[in-house]
């Protein structure tokens, strides 16, 4: 029963996240208390996502680290800089403008290999960069925030840098046990299953990053949906300059490293924060779950018509 509960969740993942952000907006109760499952869902995403993946594509990326470098250096030193270039020229407001800056230069968010893989794009690529993007952010995001913004984010990297191994290494090892497990062969026999345990963990995360925000939508609603309008801007701009940046690359890997562009994990700098984490930011990091949910199903038509253009 539970693996054809999960099976049903992967193959309808897209809609299930979708309802995922209005569950959290519309039940705050739920969001708060769901609220401390939001670090252990992190963990869990990326183990299910290294769980999911080949593990030979993996190692070739490996062994070949010249597009990773690329693509941790499009993610940290090339995006930031345009998305200043972008907010300067609209001449957005000084506290959107920080937060769209700080997200632009955040690494992808951890789930966003396993939604370019609900999507049937290829993400192990992705992934790599992903995860050196993570390890890397804490030596770029704060001179170029700095740099580009006049920010002076005062992070202490040590315990930054711990808390990003913890999560990584502690990832790997759930996944290493869960393959181990639970076996690559019936895994790669039965993909659907953990696509589906991704869909319940990104469904957590979602209905949990909704904490406090129907409160303040309420309150401040054109202030929420200016917030709103750009976070949507933003991911889908950023995924389509993704996939151009990398377009000499198989069609699946560079629609999968736009996906990774446009879904960029500011929770980490939230995190990292604290309570002096900017009023803006918050809010930017709390809307900016929209567009990463929804969007996927908004999109799957025309990742499927790109994807079938390759295979004609």
């Amino acid at each position: 029963m539970l693996a054809g509960a999960l099976g049903w969740l992967g193959r309808h993942g897209k809609a299930v996240l979708a309802a995922g952000i209005f569950l959290g907006l519309a039940v705050p109760a739920l969001a708060q208390l769901l609220r401390p499952l939001l670090t252990p869902s992190v963990v869990a995403l990326l183990a299910l996502t290294l769980m999911r993946m080949d593990w030979a594509d993996l190692a070739g990326h490996l062994r070949r680290p010249r597009a990773p470098l690329l693509l941790v250096a499009w993610l940290l030193a090339v995006s930031p800089a345009l998305m200043a270039l972008a907010t300067r020229l609209a001449g957005l407001p000084p506290g959107l403008a920080e937060a769209m800056l700080l997200w632009a230069a955040s690494p992808p968010l951890i789930a966003a290999p396993a939604l370019a893989t609900l999507l049937g794009l290829e993400g192990a690529l992705a992934l790599v960069g992903t995860a050196l993007a993570t390890f890397a952010m804490p030596l770029t995001l704060p001179p170029l925030a700095l740099l580009l913004a006049g920010v002076d984010l005062g992070l202490d990297l040590g315990p930054l840098f711990l808390r990003l191994a913890l999560l990584t290494f502690g990832a790997l090892a759930i996944a290493l046990l869960g393959r181990r497990l639970v076996g690559a062969a019936s895994i790669a026999a039965h993909p659907s299953r953990i696509d589906g345990a991704i869909v319940l963990t990104l469904l957590v995360f979602a209905v949990a990053a909704m904490d406090g925000i129907t409160a303040t939508a309420l309150a401040e609603p054109l202030r929420v949906a200016g917030f709103v309008a750009a976070a949507f801007a933003a991911n889908l701009s950023f995924q389509i300059l993704g996939a151009l940046a990398f377009a000499r690359l198989p069609r699946r890997t560079a629609l999968a490293l736009g996906v990774a562009s446009g879904n960029r994990n500011l929770a980490v700098l939230v995190g990292s924060l604290g309570a002096a984490a900017p009023p803006d930011v918050f809010l930017y990091f709390a809307v900016g779950q929209l567009p990463i949910y929804l969007l996927p199903g908004l999109l799957t038509p025309i990742y499927r018509r790109l994807v079938g253009v390759q295979r004609e």
